[in-house]
């Protein structure tokens, strides 16, 4: 591993996953961070970056399409943890489990967003090996409040949150066109708000085309040399999100088949890690040339059902 150390800048420094990538790069072996406070792309900004390899951008949609063309004018790289360049057709989609690594002479990388990255792991395996059938695919995804941001709302007081749960953005969300396009079928989507600040954990109600128990192999299969995904024998406690939070680790589970024929496939991530700082950084190294891995937590040695969750094992 090359042992400079390559600037890598990062705009929106102070939002949640803009925090934990800046962690993230602070700690790396060949990564070191370059912040900016500026809000808009002035020509001091983009002055402050020419040094960079690459400049990573955890900000909204709108100013992160201003900053990406002035970045890119100015011939610099782009890790977009923005929705804004994900449904794109010309832009690398940053799963590296799935699309593998982007081109080294790409200008933008979209990093996924986080129910996405849970719900394509879990189903575009199965998708791709034909073990579930391509019809709608139904998805309940169960999130912390991390994943709504720092901007202030009514819903996500403690007053209102506290010893609560409850359906947000029902038939609206942004991730749906996202979650269909990257899995190429149909999609319906619904979201739930949990008392809980980081964690995600999808369930998605899929049609087999064999046995339950071909389509826990078939993803065995597929993730059997990845070591940041653990396919459990079985669903349970180990799907828990405390069990991955403040890692790379993606869990996922095969349920049994129900009367009326459907499997639940679940899958845990922690949404500002794997559903964004974590794989904004394995992109990052795929796409400058390091090794995939390079800078994250080691991969948890064990997840099961018969572990307890790493947040109530610690002394």
């Amino acid at each position: 591993m090359n042992s400079s150390s390559d600037s890598i800048g990062l705009v929106g420094a102070r939002g949640y996953a803009g925090q934990v990538l800046h962690a993230l790069l602070m700690h790396h072996p060949c990564m070191k961070p370059v912040t900016n406070i500026h809000r808009e792309p002035t020509s001091d900004a983009i002055d402050s970056f020419r040094e960079c390899r690459a400049v990573a951008l955890a900000i909204p949609d709108g100013p992160a399409l201003a900053w990406t063309e002035a970045l890119n004018s100015a011939g610099i790289k782009v890790l977009d943890l923005s929705g804004a360049h994900r449904l794109r057709d010309e832009i690398h989609y940053g799963i590296p489990e799935l699309w593998g690594a982007p081109s080294a002479d790409a200008a933008v990388v979209a990093n996924p967003g986080c129910y996405p990255t849970a719900t394509l792991l879990g189903l575009a395996p199965l998708l791709r090996a034909k073990a579930i059938d391509a019809t709608p695919v139904a998805v309940v995804g169960a999130s912390g409040t991390s994943g709504a941001g720092k901007t202030p709302r009514d819903d996500l007081h403690f007053s209102a949150l506290f010893g609560n749960t409850f359906p947000y953005k029902v038939g609206s969300h942004k991730h749906i066109p996202e979650i269909a396009r990257h899995l190429g079928t149909p999609v319906t989507f619904v979201t739930q708000l949990l008392p809980i600040v980081r964690g995600i954990l999808v369930t998605a109600f899929v049609k087999p085309t064999r046995s339950p128990q071909d389509v826990l192999h078939t993803l065995q299969s597929f993730y059997a040399d990845q070591p940041y995904v653990t396919v459990l024998p079985e669903p349970g406690p180990g799907l828990g999100v405390a069990h991955v939070v403040g890692s790379h680790q993606a869990v996922i589970a095969v349920g049994p088949a129900d009367d009326g024929g459907l499997v639940p496939v679940f899958a845990t991530i922690d949404n500002l890690m794997r559903g964004a700082a974590s794989q904004a950084l394995t992109n990052l190294n795929l796409w400058l040339g390091l090794p995939q891995h390079a800078g994250l937590p080691q991969p948890l040695a064990h997840v099961g059902n018969d572990v307890p969750p790493m947040t109530r094992a610690l002394p």
